[in-house]
């Protein structure tokens, strides 16, 4: 009788790869139908018929759905368009470069903080934005505007003998607002892409003799790189659009690009110039989109190597 020693090998079963079976593509599928539905019925399907609409013509404030180029006609011969493009493409930078100067320190101290309180600041931050967008903007003005508390304070304390104009119906007011408003859609991306940092490679490079701009430049910068591209993004992109907030707080004076197209559906129903006022700004974001990924991926290149 063979006697079993340590040394026989047993052999041992080749794993078992699992194959996609119908019911498993089925589940997917069928999990994936309400958000490709929700996408084709509130987005792609009014993004096309909008793009229709911009080739259609006005005749009596009634649209006759011909092809028809009048709208876009209308928008190259329109010397008011380049300068509200150019108004509101500057708000929109000037914005986001703000919120970006205060927001990353802001991130690099939230990350920073013990858990508890980490949890606690982001949860004030948030608040704000369960309430309506026009809520925010009232808000605003009852705290700063022309008969807000803050003036009511000056004038108590002596401070101003009458209310200043510095936070409302003007450029600065408009871009403090407009700040104030998306301050936490920067800060949040920067949050957690620094909150992911590990801490040893920043006492690592100091251990090397980088000093801290070093560190920043080298260390910091190209790993949080995306967080910094989807603040970019999601404050930018908004900003182009805007107009609630030019108007309630900019006064009449302020007219930007979204304010061009608001009125074009909502006062002078010109809805195939609307349409294409709103597919160039389309066309410019899609533009805008890809040069922040091929200027994220290039700086991040160059941060590492510099």
């Amino acid at each position: 009788m063979a006697v079993r020693t340590e040394t026989d090998e047993t052999p041992r079963a080749a794993p078992v790869r699992r194959s996609w079976g119908v019911r498993d593509v089925s589940a997917r599928t069928a999990s994936l139908t309400p958000a490709v539905g929700w996408y084709l019925l509130f987005f792609l399907i009014p993004l096309i018929w909008m793009i229709r609409v911009s080739f259609a013509s006005l005749q009596n404030f009634h649209l006759h759905y011909v092809w028809s180029t009048s709208a876009y006609r209308h928008l190259v011969d329109d010397p008011l368009v380049v300068e509200l493009l150019k108004r509101s493409l500057l708000l929109a930078f000037a914005v986001t470069v703000i919120t970006f100067v205060i927001g990353f320190p802001a991130a690099w101290i939230l990350a920073r903080q013990p858990p508890a309180r980490r949890n606690l600041i982001l949860v004030l931050m948030i608040i704000p934005w369960w309430s309506s967008y026009i809520v925010r903007v009232f808000a605003w003005q009852m705290s700063f505007g022309y008969q807000g508390i803050f003036n009511e304070f000056l004038i108590w304390t002596g401070l101003s003998n009458q209310p200043v104009h510095l936070f409302e119906f003007g450029w600065f007011g408009v871009v403090l607002a407009e700040v104030n408003l998306y301050l936490p859609l920067m800060i949040i991306p920067l949050y957690m892409s620094l909150e992911r940092l590990d801490p040893d490679l920043l006492r690592a490079a100091a251990s090397l003799g980088a000093g801290p701009v070093r560190v920043v430049r080298k260390v910091v910068l190209p790993l949080v790189t995306p967080g910094i591209i989807a603040g970019v993004i999601f404050v930018f992109m908004p900003m182009t659009g805007e107009f609630i907030a030019p108007n309630l707080v900019g006064g009449p004076g302020q007219i930007l690009y979204g304010n061009q197209i608001q009125a074009q559906f909502g006062v002078t129903y010109n809805w195939p110039y609307g349409s294409a006022l709103a597919v160039l700004l389309l066309l410019m974001l899609i533009v805008f989109l890809i040069g922040v990924r091929v200027v994220g991926g290039y700086a991040t290149r160059n941060l590492r190597q510099a």
